[in-house]
């Protein structure tokens, strides 16, 4: 897209928010109680500024591109929709949240929410008391370390006290005196990687 195309969508950008200012400065001056009106109109001022040297600084950054850096034939993205998404953000800004956008924000985190839980399901049926005791065991036969290990063995799974995340409990042990003693214990989380306990 002709960056002249974008810096015209952006001087037209400056304008509407300029017309939000007017309005929601006239509703703030015809208030009959001067500590909201003052309140108010300092809270529109300040919005106001900081949008437009935002958006004044795009402006110069894009006219800029446009004079000094090498140009391709390839569509830099679409003017309407980016357009449109920066007034719905300064209304936003300058009027606050709607309840349908507040509705939709909690919306999308509970599902957000839900989609975690569901991947960290998935996980935890991937990963199993086998899974874990050979990576221990895999891991340390690679490195040639804890040679004195006789045996790795699933112990448990559980919450770990340092993570507070579901992890699997793998012992190593080796023989003392004629029996299995367990000599190190490691925690396993579902991505696979391991704490060594002791």
């Amino acid at each position: 897209m002709n960056y002249k195309v974008i810096a015209w969508g952006l001087g037209a950008l400056i304008l509407i928010v300029l017309f939000i200012f007017y309005l929601a400065y006239s509703k703030y001056a015809r208030q009959k109680v001067a500590r909201h009106a003052v309140n108010g109109l300092e809270r529109v001022i300040k919005r106001t500024r900081v949008i437009l040297i935002i958006l004044i600084l795009v402006l110069a950054g894009d006219i800029g591109y446009g004079k000094f850096a090498p140009h391709s034939s390839m569509a830099s993205g679409n003017l309407v929709s980016r357009t449109g998404k920066a007034v719905e953000g300064l209304k936003t800004k300058i009027f606050g949240n709607s309840e349908s956008e507040s509705v939709a924000k909690v919306k999308k985190a509970e599902k957000a929410e839900k989609e975690k839980k569901a991947s960290s399901e998935k996980k935890s049926h991937a990963m199993t008391g086998e899974k874990a005791t050979e990576i221990v065991k895999n891991y340390y036969a690679k490195n040639g370390t804890e040679q004195d290990v006789e045996k790795y063995s699933f112990i448990k799974s559980k919450t770990s006290t340092v993570s507070n995340q579901k992890v699997y409990e793998v012992g190593a042990y080796k023989t003392e005196n004629g029996k299995l003693v367990q000599i190190h214990d490691f925690e396993v989380n579902l991505k696979g990687k391991f704490d060594l306990l002791y």
